[in-house]
């Protein structure tokens, strides 16, 4: 099960049974062409269910790896960035995420085949720009408090076929004041490192329990093959 919201490590940085069956027999050849259409249209009903049935276990498996490829990223940034903070320090840790965390990011993807990444409204590195599903999501919760955000996942039809998406909230926590607080509370090297790595950074200035941005996944659904009868 999810937490509501992400911590400390993204701050810095979802009857078949066997039978004998009757021999074919031959079709009549005297159906009119308006009784045809009335059988097929009456087989089409029948094989609804079954297609139903199989765009949802499509869209469930996508979600569940595109879930999985959220969660992963979100593990390999947190477990770099704590161990840096609490070896090296907050400053560390910044030139860690300046210089790993997009290369770490594309891994996850090029491993799993899925996009991912996190996301803000107030960027640190720009190339952590949103897509445009997310930045809408982002844009409608505004500057508030992460407290009773959800994540999502949820299957959405696009101009590019059917996609599954999942979304995971970052609150904001006492140690992502380290990077995120106010700016005239930031340690020295801290902010001597955002002048040199971030020059256009907008992402201090927060509070225990801010909403930060997001984490996100997005994947492509693909039909499922059909089962061999």
């Amino acid at each position: 099960m999810w937490t509501k919201t992400i911590g400390l490590g993204l701050c810095l940085a979802l009857a078949a049974c066997g039978s004998e069956t009757a021999p074919p027999t031959a079709p009549p050849t005297d159906v009119s062409a308006e009784e045809a259409s009335a059988e097929e249209a009456v087989a089409a009903v029948g094989e609804a269910p079954a297609e139903e049935a199989s765009a949802k276990e499509a869209d469930e498996a996508t979600l569940r790896e595109a879930k999985g490829a959220a969660k992963q990223l979100g593990t390999v940034l947190k477990e770099r960035l704590l161990t840096v903070v609490k070896e090296e320090g907050a400053s560390a840790a910044m030139e860690v995420c300046s210089s790993e965390a997009q290369e770490r990011t594309a891994e996850v993807a090029a491993e799993k085949g899925i996009h991912v990444g996190r996301a803000s409204l107030r960027l640190r590195n720009p190339e952590n720009t949103a897509p445009p599903w997310v930045q809408e999501w982002l844009e409608a919760q505004g500057e508030r408090k992460a407290e009773g955000l959800d994540p999502f996942v949820r299957g959405d039809d696009t101009d590019a076929g059917r996609r599954a998406r999942v979304l995971m909230p970052i609150g904001v926590e006492e140690d992502c004041l380290l990077c995120h607080g106010p700016h005239e509370t930031l340690a020295p090297d801290v902010r001597e490192t955002l002048a040199q790595r971030y020059p256009t950074d907008q992402a201090t200035g927060y509070a225990v329990g801010d909403l930060r941005g997001a984490l996100w996944a997005e994947a492509e659904v693909v039909a499922l093959t059909p089962k061999a009868p």
